[in-house]
């Protein structure tokens, strides 16, 4: 393609995204938009698709009945979060019937995505929270909070990355700063209430970003990647148990839960690690359980969460381990209680 004929098309590209920002809904077949822009309908929907393809987070599609022939045609626009959200919301509302525990909790955390449609939904809105604020509450959210202009643009930027399977530079800063030149963006993954980026390095090695310490996403030199790049850690992905999960072996704990709290650990209660298993229950009421891990970050918290119920019968390190930090822990409140006040 020409140099002008790419000027040409970019400058297309963006009076398009114009539109659609300026809330215009915008289909193929619409005559006007095709003179004014100087294509054809074939043309006019490659266009929209590429955007779509690029920026599908902000345009979607739906099929409307407009006045063309009086057949649907697929219209782009821009996504309306208010509208988009509680459309599916209004569905439960309308055709659900045990739904309600759903609804209570989007209403907590944002009650603007339940608006009102028609007299009947308020009213059955009205009757269905009343009812479930009686029998539910749920403290904090499932859903970290992307309220925050900067997090909500870097989980954007990665989002986009990772669907088109591109390479980005990474400001990172946990316990100091660093520059990640051209990280594969893999995946967004969600865990213990928390979202993390799984990327490779430039050194093809695996790594898990927290987006909280994500201080800037650019683009890189280097354009895209092949997606076999991310089925060759597909077998990670199927088994990560949380952040701390490494691309590794996974080594067996066997642990003993005792008689205070092994209720919780019992056969058929619910597991903690998609790895845990139970193995048996004592005499003295104790009970006996693995999990599996790829590093002891990965359970050291979890069992220190249960002390002193909890114990590691093996292996020996990652005992040895857990009595060294709690002995240093123990150590540090000793100080601060003979420190100054």
């Amino acid at each position: 393609m020409a140099p002008t004929s790419v000027k040409k098309k970019v400058q297309k590209l963006y009076d398009l995204m114009a539109r659609l920002a300026a809330g215009e809904e915008i289909y193929p077949q619409n005559a006007r938009v095709q003179a004014e822009l100087e294509v054809d309908g074939r043309t006019l929907r490659r266009y929209l698709e590429e955007i779509h393809d690029a920026y599908g987070q902000i345009v979607t599609i739906e099929k409307k009945r407009v006045e063309h022939g009086g057949r649907k045609v697929t219209l782009y626009r821009v996504v309306d979060r208010e509208r988009d959200v509680s459309e599916v919301f209004r569905f439960f509302l309308e055709s659900g019937d045990d739904l309600g525990w759903l609804l209570q909790l989007v209403h907590e955390n944002d009650p603007r995505l339940l608006r009102e449609y028609s007299k009947e939904a308020k009213a059955r809105l009205s009757e269905v929270l009343k009812e479930e604020e009686r029998i539910f509450r749920f403290v904090g959210t499932p859903f970290e909070n992307l309220d925050d202009p900067r997090l909500k643009e870097i989980f954007l930027k990665l989002r986009i990355a990772v669907k088109n399977h591109e390479y980005r530079n990474i400001d990172y800063h946990y316990r100091a700063n660093e520059r990640i030149i051209n990280a594969k963006c893999l995946k967004l993954l969600h865990a213990n209430q928390n979202w993390y980026v799984a990327i490779e390095t430039a050194e093809r090695k695996l790594r898990i970003l927290r987006l909280a310490f994500i201080r800037n996403v650019k683009y890189s030199k280097k354009t895209n990647y092949q997606p076999k790049t991310v089925e060759k850690y597909a077998p990670y992905f199927n088994r990560i148990q949380n952040a701390m999960t490494l691309d590794r072996p996974f080594v067996t704990a066997r642990l003993l839960a005792l008689p205070k709290v092994a209720l919780y650990f019992e056969e058929g209660m619910k597991s903690f690690f998609p790895s845990q298993r139970f193995v048996k229950k004592r005499v003295d009421g104790s009970v006996e359980f693995v999990v599996s891990y790829t590093q002891p970050m990965e359970i050291l918290p979890f069992v220190k969460r249960w002390q002193p119920d909890l114990r590691i019968l093996e292996p020996r390190e990652l005992r040895e381990m857990l009595v060294e930090d709690l002995r240093e822990g123990l150590e540090n409140n000793e100080k601060e209680e003979g420190g100054e006040r």
